[in-house]
């Protein structure tokens, strides 16, 4: 880059990635000496960079926004027409112009303006861009050459230079008008020593001693020096004197010229100043830069950062390949460049260094190899460019596994609504399409959804009713409801589906569009079939409760009406009794009665107070060997006088030996129970009661000829308060068998019933002959 004949070729855009070219861009707008400004259509300053903010002489930042006729209104008559031509249509254009800006008040200034218009890829116009170069400096230079060359076109000299004679003392004692025209001195003023008046008073002690010692020592002179210009200011210029001699060797005069080299050194400065600039950004940008040189490689450019990566060393001046072979390919990219004259590049390459003085780290780089070529166009050198990119590239790896965390938590939530078990439902607004349907809504729909079904086809795919059965209007079913947009909340609706009748409380809720996912409505179907089931059982507790309450008021006041009756009938007995001994009798008679209905009533109070304990925590029993054909035969003793009255033969087979641990007095209910209820549903026939041991099981069976038991209430009978039969035929609480099936699963046995209506039934009862395990009760 220290090299004139160094050029940056265009094949460097392809090595480098968008956000390099915006900066290398940037960098170029923002250091060229070279006005830049965009405009957009309303003449508003979009863009400026700083040598165009220098040449108005406007802070850039206080153009941004503002339209040029507020900030040059002195040029607006000038500039007008030329943006008017690009607004209209028309192509780029270039012109002088001149002109006062607010930098210098009252003094008129020439720009070379260039207007071009920026258009998008489809040739949509985009606004208007500026390019401004100041050539006052110029125009004043051509002026004055002009000038120059007019007033000296007759003089013998061909140089457009000041020409003045001296004496052989340095004094000018004949009039020099070329002279006199360069500084604009009067013929008074520059004559005798009045010519050194024009240097500037800074350079005329250092001209004056250089004159003097070449006076002195009879030398020429030769000096450089800022001498006053006729048009204003100072000019640079080379003075030279050269002695003449006479014919005897003695100094007759001095022959002096002054050349102009003003312009030249601009243009050195300028060129140093770009040099310096260029140098400078190339010094201190956030990148590692190099420029090797020939096919040695050689650094004739190294950078800080570059340095940093070479652990310090400046190898300025020594080749690569002279240098330890690093194992990478970085010498390969650079020759590659040199002989093909072509943009290299490595994308992401680790880098070890020390980057931070706290010792070597690994960071990833990516490396421009741009080929640098000389004034004929050959490659003379290789520009290494490498931008960090540690940081972005950290940056997308951390993307990309927050993306796989997305993608994984994603995957998570919607296993987790998959296996939900409340059926969900995801569909479109407005169609009602199914967009997502888990496990318990696909398993209530017997598969898969039908994919594309609109709200229109739901009434002939799926079949909706009430409770009461009423299939429902396409407007009231809750799925087109909440696709439309009204709100469904509680919607109580049942879903018939090859799987099944499914009761639903229904709810729908928007969602939004949001993370990359459409709109969608969520429908959630809470399935309420168990509590509608439980509701109907409970509802029929009820009624079997309103029932119980008007059977057991009937079947407590049943003793108690004829109990009364025997009581008033003793009173009027005693009134009217003849004898002591009639009255005794009649006395005997109704107490036997009362005794009945007496033992009638204890029965009743004694099931209610017993069910009442076997719904409350269970009582612990009273285990001991029991031989069950022995509490058989005392029940049937006790029922004898019963089963006399009621026609009924009691049969008993039992088995000897069937003993077990259980609570006798437990089974001695079982047994009155059972016993009870055969004489009861059917009198007048045999009552069989087996005692068997079967498969280590003790089996009791009690078999009656009655009016049987329909099939449908064969598990009913054993639920409390509940009887197969009607009240006003056959008395009782409906509790025995409740009762009598709660004492056997305590006993950890079973009991069933097997029966057909007039039929006669029998029951059944099966009990552990070593007792129920009290561990695991």
């Amino acid at each position: 880059m220290e090299s004139p004949s160094a050029s940056f070729d265009g094949a460097a855009s392809e090595g480098m990635t968008e956000a390099q070219s915006r900066l290398l861009l940037e960098t170029l707008v923002a250091c060229t000496p070279v006005g830049l400004a965009v405009l957009d259509l309303e003449q508003r300053f979009v863009k400026v960079n700083d040598a165009l903010a220098e040449m108005n002489g406007i802070p850039r930042a206080a153009h941004l926004g503002r339209k040029v006729q507020e900030l040059l209104p002195e040029l607006w008559a000038t500039l007008r027409p030329q943006y008017q031509h690009i607004l209209d249509g028309g192509e780029a254009k270039t012109f002088e112009m001149s002109g006062v800006t607010p930098k210098a008040a009252g003094v008129e200034r020439h720009f070379l303006t260039s207007y071009y218009p920026m258009r998008t890829a489809s040739h949509v116009l985009l606004g208007i861009g500026i390019i401004v170069v100041e050539v006052t400096e110029q125009r004043r230079a051509h002026e004055a050459l002009q000038a120059s060359e007019q007033r000296y076109r007759s003089l013998v000299e061909a140089m457009a230079q000041p020409v003045w004679t001296t004496n052989k003392r340095g004094e000018v004692v004949e009039p020099a008008p070329r002279w006199m025209a360069f500084t604009g001195q009067t013929h008074a003023e520059h004559l005798g020593l009045g010519w050194l008046s024009a240097i500037h008073p800074e350079d005329r002690k250092r001209v004056v001693r250089g004159w003097v010692e070449s006076l002195r020592t009879r030398a020429s002179y030769r000096g450089e020096f800022r001498l006053k210009f006729h048009a204003g200011g100072y000019r640079d210029v080379v003075g030279r004197a050269v002695p003449v001699f006479d014919g005897k060797g003695d100094i007759r005069e001095w022959v002096s010229t002054a050349e102009d080299v003003t312009e030249r050194k601009q243009a050195e400065a300028l060129l140093e100043t770009e040099r310096a600039r260029l140098h400078a950004v190339l010094m201190n940008a956030p990148a590692s830069i190099a420029i090797l040189s020939g096919r040695e490689q050689t650094f004739t450019l190294v950078n800080p950062f570059y340095r940093r990566l070479s652990h310090g060393e400046d190898l300025t001046g020594i080749s690569l390949r002279s240098l330890p072979p690093t194992g990478d390919d970085y010498s390969e990219f650079l020759a590659r460049a040199f002989d093909t004259g072509e943009a290299q590049a490595q994308k992401e390459k680790p880098i070890v260094a020390d980057f931070n003085g706290t010792g070597d780290t690994t960071r990833r780089f990516d490396i421009v190899y741009q080929p640098l070529r000389d004034v004929n166009g050959q490659v003379d050198s290789v520009l290494s460019f490498a931008i960090d990119v540690t940081d972005r590239v950290e940056a997308r790896e951390k993307l990309e596994e927050w993306a796989a965390s997305l993608r994984n938590q994603q995957q998570w939530l919607e296993a987790v609504l998959d296996r939900t078990p409340v059926a969900l439902i995801l569909m479109e607004p407005h169609t009602g399409r199914a967009i997502f349907a888990n496990q318990a809504a696909r398993r209530m729909a017997g598969g898969d959804f039908p994919e594309g079904l609109r709200v229109e086809r739901y009434a002939g795919t799926y079949l909706f009713t009430d409770e009461t059965g009423r299939e429902l209007r396409s407007d009231e079913v809750p799925g087109v409801r909440a696709a439309r947009g009204e709100p469904v909340h509680g919607a109580s609706v049942v879903w018939h589906t090859p799987t099944g009748r499914y009761s639903l409380l229904v709810e729908a809720a928007p969602l939004s569009a949001q993370h990359g996912h459409p709109a969608a409505v969520l429908l959630a179907h809470q399935d309420v079939s168990e509590l509608r089931k439980t509701q109907a059982q409970l509802q029929h507790a009820v009624s079997l409760r309103d029932e119980f309450l008007t059977v057991a008021s009937h079947e407590l006041k049943t003793p108690l009406t004829p109990l009364q009756l025997k009581l008033q009938s003793l009173v009027r007995d005693a009134q009217t009794a003849d004898t002591l001994e009639a009255l005794r009798g009649r006395v005997m008679r109704t107490a036997e009665s009362v005794s009945g209905q007496i033992r009638k009533m204890t029965t009743l109070i004694n099931d209610l107070l017993e069910v009442t304990q076997l719904t409350g925590p269970a009582a612990p029993l009273s285990l001991e060997p029991v031989d069950l054909a022995s509490v058989v035969q005392e029940v049937v003793e006790r029922f004898s006088a019963q089963a006399t009255r009621t026609d009924s033969e009691l049969v008993i087979q039992a088995a000897s030996g069937v003993v077990g641990q259980w609570d006798r007095h437990r089974l001695e209910q079982v047994v009155t129970s059972l016993l009870s209820n055969a004489l009861k549903y059917g009198p007048g026939r045999p009552v069989t009661l087996t005692v068997e041991r079967l498969r280590g099981m003790a089996r009791l069976s009690v078999k009656d000829e009655g009016i049987g038991i329909s099939p449908g209430s064969l598990q009913a009978i054993f639920e409390k308060f509940t009887r197969a039969v009607s009240t006003r035929h056959y008395g009782g609480l409906g509790l025995g068998l409740f009762i009598t099936r709660q004492i056997i699963e305590a006993h950890q046995g079973t009991l069933r019933a097997e029966s057909q209506p007039g039929q006669g039934a029998t029951f059944i009862v099966e009990l552990p002959v070593e007792g129920p395990n009290t561990r695991t009760r």
